[in-house]
């Protein structure tokens, strides 16, 4: 896995000495590494930036909209633009080997 607890913390901004929700973090990343790779058919290559980045994002979507309830409509069900178009890439791009 190319994005570490720690990497996902940082970009989260949560102290490395608050361990509450550490698990709950990995979880995301693994989820949203799955997620990608099921949404393009592609994996991780290289410890690749964009690929990387599109995980910290997800990540951080799914940590801060963690209720089954928001006042936003359409916070919860959509993902924000920079996700679906990193998404898109990952999926478009030669680049990415196909899994």
């Amino acid at each position: 896995m190319a994005v570490t607890l720690a990497q996902a913390k940082n970009f989260l901004k949560i102290d490395s000495d608050i361990t509450d929700d550490d698990e709950l973090v990995q979880a995301l990343i693994d989820a949203a590494d799955e997620y990608i790779q099921n949404q393009t058919g592609k994996a991780n290559s290289n410890d690749d930036a964009l690929y990387n980045q599109c995980i910290k994002l997800l990540v951080a979507h799914w940590y801060e909209n963690r209720s089954i309830y928001s006042p936003k409509p359409g916070t919860l069900s959509e993902l924000p633009h920079s996700v679906t178009s990193l998404v898109q890439h990952i999926a478009n791009c030669d680049a990415y080997p196909v899994i």
